[in-house]
């Protein structure tokens, strides 16, 4: 599915929690190629260890534990500018088909005020992005996947990538959370996909919860221990989300369980 992946890399104590979770992932997504990337931020004061000699040292010690750890393919890279910007350009040019990244903080203020690269990734990247929190607890074998639906255009290619997911994992649930504000037309939308889903896979359940999309979801996933939250996104850096952020934002910053966004 997501055979060649952009992991993001940086220096702190958090970073390493990642290596608990990329086996897991790297199963569940089919990735057989990661190219390491380190974004050193141009506008930062530099340290001593962001020069490129440094920097590509300390990504060849990654690589080598990566290989013997993991059957894939692992390369590395090193870019200058804003995080975001760079990995979603970096993906790009190598023709990723995703991004991996640690989300290590989930507060929505402390965001707002100095920015969040893992939410700015999410916003800019015209590839699937996955975001694994530092926090988050590592899945047990017969954890279940989750998709997160409302019936639109946009989770659509969510649903592709987590009916791929199915071969690999065949259980898990199938969510859709009404909001308050969400008229007939809403139900009469994501009904089809909830019947279609129970018609066509037995050990998939559908979920129907009341109240806040982005908290429920989360709640939810957190309740049933999901190996993956699947949800789509709504294209690529809209004014409404850059201003008050969308469910699936919330979702990946809010969530303790690995998240993946799909454009």
């Amino acid at each position: 599915m997501l055979k060649h992946c952009v992991l993001s890399v940086d220096y702190s104590e958090k970073w390493d929690k990642i290596f608990d979770h990329l086996p897991g992932i790297i199963k569940l997504l089919g990735v057989e190629r990661l190219s390491l990337t380190h974004v050193v931020e141009t506008h930062n004061r530099k340290r001593l260890e962001d020069n490129d000699a440094a920097i590509a040292h300390h990504l060849e010690k990654i690589e080598k534990r990566l290989r013997s750890e993991l059957d894939v393919q692992v390369d590395h890279v090193v870019r200058h500018g804003f995080p975001a910007a760079e990995l979603a350009a970096a993906a790009r040019k190598l023709n990723a088909d995703g991004i991996i990244a640690l989300n290590r903080n989930h507060s929505a203020g402390r965001a707002a005020l100095f920015g969040n690269v893992v939410l700015n990734l999410t916003r800019v990247s015209t590839v699937p992005v996955v975001v694994i929190p530092a926090d988050a607890e590592q899945a047990v074998a017969d954890s279940p996947l989750m998709l997160a639906t409302d019936g639109s255009d946009s989770s659509r290619n969510a649903q592709r990538s987590f009916e791929k997911m199915l071969s690999r994992i065949d259980h898990g649930f199938v969510v859709w959370i009404k909001a308050d504000e969400d008229d007939d037309h809403d139900e009469e939308r994501v009904q089809p996909v909830l019947k279609y889903f129970a018609e066509t896979y037995p050990k998939v359940q559908s979920r129907r919860i009341m109240g806040a999309p982005a908290e429920k979801l989360v709640s939810f996933a957190e309740q049933e221990h999901v190996a993956l939250l699947i949800i789509g996104k709504r294209g690529n850096t809209p004014i409404t989300e850059l201003l008050v952020g969308s469910t699936a934002e919330a979702v990946a910053r809010a969530s303790h369980r690995p998240v993946l966004l799909i454009p």
